[in-house]
């Protein structure tokens, strides 16, 4: 029997945002905070904090962010996903015999690995899997 991949329900695209706003997070972006009905397309926005600008990570571009501010779709675009796979040096292997593809940050940390049919697509797998493994990579302080 075939897998049926997930779909792209509101579910899904909460665990998407809640990993965008973790990235952003330990990027020291800023605040983010996911809108009630998100789509694949919702561009996630600051929240503004009292009394504060919006804080920039050294090494984090401009571009990185968007003009306004919005937070790149790293779980639902390929060019988002791609900029901080190259940003962050993140090595991406697919495996279509075992239908999964793993993200490492290099050397010795383990990979992420995602399994296709748990995505609505193979492309939403390996999104997930570079937007995982670089909150590993930021999570152990080696950015």
């Amino acid at each position: 029997m075939i897998p049926v991949p997930k779909q792209w329900d509101e579910r899904y695209l909460r665990e998407c945002a809640e990993d965008e706003i973790e990235l952003a997070r330990l990027m020291r972006l800023g605040k983010f905070a996911a809108p009630v009905g998100m789509t694949r397309e919702t561009i996630l926005v600051p929240v503004p904090a009292k009394n504060s600008g919006f804080l920039r990570s050294p090494g984090i571009s401009r571009t990185t962010l968007g003009a306004v501010g919005e937070l790149p779709r790293w779980r639902r675009d390929w060019t988002a996903a791609g900029e901080l796979s190259i940003h962050l040096g993140l090595n991406t292997y697919h495996d279509p015999d075992e239908g999964a593809v793993s993200v490492s940050a290099g050397g010795r940390r383990r990979n992420v690995t995602e399994r296709y049919e748990d995505h609505p697509s193979k492309d939403a797998a390996t999104w997930a899997a570079i937007v995982r493994a670089a909150i590993q990579k930021l999570e152990a302080g080696n950015n």
